[in-house]
């Protein structure tokens, strides 16, 4: 995907976790935060706009970034609704 123009790639790997490749070459990998699926619908989303929320909260900390982005599709993942921040900060305290 980089070869193609994205300069940070974000997987996720649902319940194992997620890898994100960033644009200098590094790579972070994490299992998933432990928790109860009740509904994936969002999860994805809400992945993505964690990561980009840690990213600028973080001024560019790509480890805080993805931390951030993994809690937040975790927490959606593991709501009726998409993730709220106290769950998130929950999360982020386990990983």
């Amino acid at each position: 995907m980089q070869e193609k123009g994205a300069q940070n790639v974000l997987i996720s790997m649902a319940g194992d976790g997620a890898i994100l490749v960033t644009a200098d070459g590094d790579s972070h990998f994490s299992p998933a935060p432990k928790g109860t699926l009740v509904n994936s619908i969002g999860a994805g989303d809400s992945m993505v706009a964690g990561f980009i929320t840690g990213y600028i909260e973080s001024n560019g900390d790509y480890e805080r970034a993805f931390k951030m982005g993994l809690c937040t599709g975790s927490a959606s993942a593991f709501s009726e609704n998409l993730a709220t921040r106290p769950e998130v900060e929950a999360l982020l305290k386990t990983i």
